[in-house]
C-alpha cells in the first residue's frame, strides 16, 4: 500500500518529562544589590540564549539582541531565587537560580523569531514522506521502507506523525518535477517533502550464498530504497540518494520486508542528517551526563571530543554526579549518542532526548 504521511518536526518540544522552563545558577555583579540582581538575571537569560542560538548569528545580531532581549531578561524568566548576596570591592555579588522558559511558545522564542535570529521553520517545518514500494516477484503488502524512514526519523527525535492514507498515486515519484511535488507538498502543508521508490526481489535460497551451497529452506532478498528531499518553498532538491539491504526468512515476504525496512533504516538516517545539518548544524547541543563519579562522566567527555563534527566541548555545570555539557554539533542529539556509545568505554543509557539536548547515564 501507498502511504503517505506527514510529520510534524517539533524541534524544541522537550520527548522526556521535564519542566518545561531551564534551571540555571548565575551570578551578577553591580553598584547595588538591586543592580547585581538584574545582571544575574541578564546572564541567565544570555546563557539560554548562547544555547538556542550559534555564535556567528550573536555576533551579527549582538546590538539587537542586547536591545530587544538582554534589556528585558526579567520579562523571559518564569521566577527566580536569590541564593546569597555578597559585598565586593566594587559593590554587589547576587547568585540565583533562575527559571528560564526556552520552550516553542515560551515568550524568549515568540520573541526570538519575531527578530528574526530563530528560523520560524527551524521551530516546526512539516515533512512529507511518500516512498511506495513494489516486490519484483509478486505483490507484497504494506511499506516497509516508508514505514524504516518515518520510524527513523521518529527515533531520531522528530514527532507527531499524521498518516494520510493513498493521498498520492504517482507511478514514479521520483520523476515527480518541481511544480508535482510542490503541488502535493502544498495540500498537506509541507515545507519538505521527501519522495522516493522502494524495490525488492527474492534472490533463491540462502544456502546459494554459503559455502557448500547447502539448501536451506530460508529466502533470501535484497532491496533497494531510493529518495531525494525537496524544499517547497525554494524549489530545490537538496539531497538524493540510494540504499540497499538484504535479508532472509523461511517467507520470501517476510525477507522482503525486512531488506526494506533495512534499506529503508540507512534511507532514514540520511535524511536525519540532512536534516539536523540544515536546521541545526550551527546550533548548540546540550549533553546532561549523570554519573557515579566524575570519572564516568569524564569517560563521556573524552569521547565528545574524538566524535566527528563535535566542536567546542565546554563542560558548564557539575553537581551531585549530574554534568552539563555544551558542544557544538553538526547533526542529531540521536546520531550524537550513537557515536558517544561507540566511543565510551563505559555503559552508557539514553534518558531522554529532544531538538537540542541529550541527557545520557554512564555506568
Amino acid at each position: 500500500m501507498k502511504k503517505f504521511a506527514i510529520i510534524i518536526f517539533s524541534v524544541l518540544m522537550l520527548i522526556c518529562a521535564e519542566a518545561a522552563a531551564k534551571n540555571i545558577t548565575v551570578a551578577g555583579m553591580g553598584a547595588t544589590p538591586s543592580d547585581a540582581e538584574n545582571d544575574a538575571l541578564r546572564a541567565a537569560v544570555e546563557n539560554t540564549v548562547g544555547v538556542l542560538v550559534d555564535s556567528e548569528t550573536l555576533v551579527e545580531n549582538s546590538m539587537l539582541i542586547r536591545d530587544q532581549i538582554y534589556t528585558h531578561s526579567r520579562g523571559f524568566v518564569n521566577n527566580y531565587t536569590v541564593i546569597s548576596r555578597e559585598q565586593i570591592a566594587n559593590g554587589w555579588r547576587v547568585t540565583i537560580n533562575a527559571e528560564v522558559d526556552d520552550q516553542p511558545n515560551s515568550k524568549l522564542m515568540n520573541e526570538l523569531t519575531r527578530l528574526g535570529i530563530i528560523n520560524v521553520q527551524l521551530r516546526n517545518p512539516k515533512i512529507a514522506v511518500y516512498v511506495p514500494e513494489q516486490h519484483l516477484n509478486y505483490s507484497v503488502g504494506g511499506a516497509g521502507g516508508e514505514t524504516a524512514i518515518v520510524k527513523t526519523l521518529l527515533n531520531a527525535g522528530f514527532s507527531n506523525v499524521v498518516e494520510v492514507g493513498t493521498g498520492l498515486n504517482y507511478q514514479s515519484p521520483l520523476s515527480m518535477n518541481v511544480a508535482q511535488m510542490k503541488q502535493a507538498a502544498q495540500n498537506y502543508g509541507a515545507d519538505i517533502m521527501i519522495v522516493g521508490e522502494s524495490f525488492s526481489e527474492g534472490v533463491g535460497d540462502l544456502g546459494n550464498y554459503l559455502p557448500g551451497n547447502q539448501r536451506t529452506n530460508m529466502e533470501a532478498c535484497r532491496a533497494r530504497v531510493e529518495a531525494k528531499m525537496f524544499i517547497v518553498r525554494t524549489g530545490q532538491v537538496i539531497a538524493a540518494d540510494g540504499k540497499y539491504g538484504s535479508a532472509y526468512d523461511n517467507s520470501q515476504a517476510i525477507a522482503a520486508k525486512k531488506a526494506l525496512a533495512s534499506a529503508g533504516e540507512q534511507m532514514g538516517n540520511y535524511f536525519v542528517e540532512q536534516i539536523t545539518g540544515m536546521y541545526t548544524s550551527r546550533q548548540g547541543v546540550e549533553v546532561v551526563v549523570y554519573g557515579a563519579d566524575f570519572s564516568k562522566i569524564n569517560l563521556v567527555q573524552n569521547a565528545l571530543g574524538k566524535v566527528n563534527r563535535v566542536k567546542n566541548v565546554n563542560l558548564s555545570s557539575y553537581e551531585n554526579g549530574r554534568a552539563v555539557f555544551n558542544v557544538g554539533y553538526g547533526g542529531s542529539p540521536q546520531t550524537l549518542f550513537n557515536e558517544l556509545r561507540a566511543l565510551t568505554p563505559a555503559d552508557l543509557t539514553l534518558q531522554s532526548l529532544a531538538y537540542n539536548t541529550l541527557t545520557i547515564y554512564v555506568r
